[in-house]
């Protein structure tokens, strides 16, 4: 450890090296020792002389020192690797301060950065023409020393094929650390050919130092060579010159005039959002057809459907409300007039959209027992959303059915969301009846005989009535009639012939085996013989008296 701190000194500065090399862009340390010989603790700052701000730091720039004690901090250098950053030896103080007292602590070192070469060449431009009648060329190539130090260069160009000449106004430059200079370079084919085609020279630029031949950068540049005559243009010219001849043998005939033989809309009136197709018929010797539109009277033109390919053709547009006018432009060869033809097409206004609907709302049981399972099939249209409430559920529209178990009574109502929010939603309700589980759902409204009278012998008709039946049986209590009927849809009639008072027996039967029963008895009697005129028939009810036949 070094020391440039003279006796007797109360802060005492040490550092780890005298000498400290450093190459641009890396990092060196330095540790610096500072001593409190004071009789008083103190706070002691670092300071750095003599070298630019921006090649150091401090991590610590400040630190508290007991009496007799000492510590040590470390200063941290960074160059960057940079032309301004010359290369060379930079001797630098170290300043220790006391914040308490003012004394003072100084050491002494150097900085040594260590140099570097960044040499760089460019041409411009980068490929040149050279012709039989211009065959020297102007390069410039510029050449910038990027290092920290100057550098002595020399300048050569070649080709691989030595057919170039090569000359440098100056093929030996100095350059300063972050100078650039141009040097021209002039370029030429060492022969000029006259017959021949293009042939392509590629060259190489080399800036080379002359004290490290290691230290070198080239650039590559080219200059095409074209001889006075080329196959192409010979033959060119023998084409030129047939074509000549051609074009005087074979003169043209004149352009024939432009006309507009027919341009018309597929339909002068459409609803809005409907396509119409225009057709036109155009003739003459290379016409020009452009289609503009504009809206209304006063509306602005636009170039569209624009430019068509062909004298004739069709295009399908899509007019605009209230009224859209399309003008066809006809323009020809060189000199002739531009003509146009106009067609009109009206546009109405869209038809208002349908209204929302529920065709169809059931359910294949209105009476069910707590939880039961419950089916509702829908039908709507012109909606673009079905819920069923209360459960909120939204209904697919390729499902249009859907499943419920209520545990009571519940009204269920199916909205349709129209398509468009000035329509109100529709909307239909199904109630729902649950009975607790042991009460039968069947319910019997109607079990009687249709006849007025019943006769022995004759069949006698018995209708029925039943809701939420799984099974409807009829049965006699002498066992003369016991049948099943069908129990879908719930009415029907039975027939049947009796010869004595019998009693019919109805039993419905619900989906919980629960039954209910409902009974009907009918007393025949003997068909009479004819009655003279104005007399009751047999069987006819008497005022007071109970009829003979019939159901009780």
């Amino acid at each position: 450890m070094t020391s440039q701190t003279p006796d007797g000194e109360r802060i005492k500065v040490s550092l780890s090296a005298s000498d400290i090399t450093i190459e641009a862009g890396q990092v060196a340390q330095l540790v610096i020792t500072m001593h409190n010989l004071q009789a008083d603790p103190d706070r002691l700052t670092i300071e750095v002389e003599g070298i630019d701000v921006e090649w150091y730091m401090i991590p610590v720039p400040a630190v508290n020192v007991g009496p007799g004690a000492h510590t040590s901090e470390r200063l941290l250098f960074k160059i960057a690797r940079h032309s301004a950053n010359l290369a060379g030896a930079y001797p630098f103080l170290v300043r220790v301060q006391a914040m308490e007292t003012g004394e003072v602590g100084v050491a002494q070192a150097t900085l040594t950065l260590k140099q570097f070469v960044a040499l760089q060449v460019e041409i411009n431009p980068k490929r040149a023409l050279a012709t039989f009648f211009n065959p020297l060329n102007d390069f410039d190539v510029t050449v910038s020393n990027q290092g920290n130090e100057h550098v002595n260069l020399q300048l050569f160009a070649t080709d691989p094929d030595d057919k170039c000449a090569f000359e440098f106004d100056d093929d030996r430059l100095t350059l300063r650390a972050g100078q650039t200079e141009v040097v021209p370079l002039a370029v030429r084919p060492k022969v000029a050919t006259i017959l021949g085609g293009s042939r392509l020279h590629q060259f190489s630029t080399t800036a080379r130092s002359t004290d490290d031949s290691y230290v070198v950068a080239t650039v590559q540049g080219q200059i095409e060579e074209r001889a006075l005559i080329t196959p192409l243009a010979a033959i060119l010219s023998g084409v030129i010159v047939l074509g000549i001849f051609a074009f005087l043998h074979f003169r043209p005939s004149p352009p024939k005039p432009i006309r507009i033989n027919s341009f018309t809309a597929s339909a002068k009136k459409v609803v809005f959002g409907s396509d119409v197709t225009l057709s036109w018929d155009v003739s003459g010797t290379s016409p020009q057809v452009i289609i503009k539109r504009h809206v209304g009277e006063d509306g602005q033109e636009v170039n569209d459907p624009g430019e068509q390919s062909k004298p004739i053709g069709v295009v399908t547009v899509k007019p605009e409300r209230p009224t859209t006018y399309f003008t066809l432009v006809v323009r020809g060869a060189s000199g002739q007039q531009e003509i146009t033809k106009e067609v009109v097409v009206q546009v109405d206004a869209p038809p208002a959209p349908p209204q929302p609907r529920i065709t169809k709302f059931e359910a294949d049981y209105l009476r069910v027992h707590p939880g039961d399972p419950v089916n509702f099939s829908f039908a709507a249209e012109n909606c673009k959303d079905i819920i069923l409430d209360p459960e909120a559920a939204h209904i697919s529209p390729n499902d249009m059915n859907h499943k419920v178990s209520p545990v009571e009574t519940t009204v269920y109502t199916l909205r349709g969301i129209p398509l468009v929010e000035q329509y109100k939603q529709v909307s239909k309700t199904i109630t729902v009846t649950v009975v607790p589980r042991d009460q039968c759902l069947a319910d019997i409204s109607a079990f009687s005989l249709k006849e007025k009278v019943a006769y022995i012998g004759t069949p006698i008709h018995l209708s029925y009535s039943v809701k939420y039946a799984r099974s409807i049986h009829i049965s006699t209590d002498n066992n003369s009639f016991d049948r099943d009927v069908d129990p879908h849809g719930g009415k029907g009639s039975v027939e049947v012939s009796i010869e004595a008072p019998t009693t019919f027996i109805l039993k419905a039967t619900d989906s919980a085996g629960l039954v209910a029963v409902k009974q009907v008895t009918v007393v025949p009697v003997a068909r009479p013989a004819a009655a003279p005129a104005n007399l009751p028939e047999p069987g006819a009810t008497v005022p007071g008296n109970t009829p003979q036949g019939g159901a009780q």
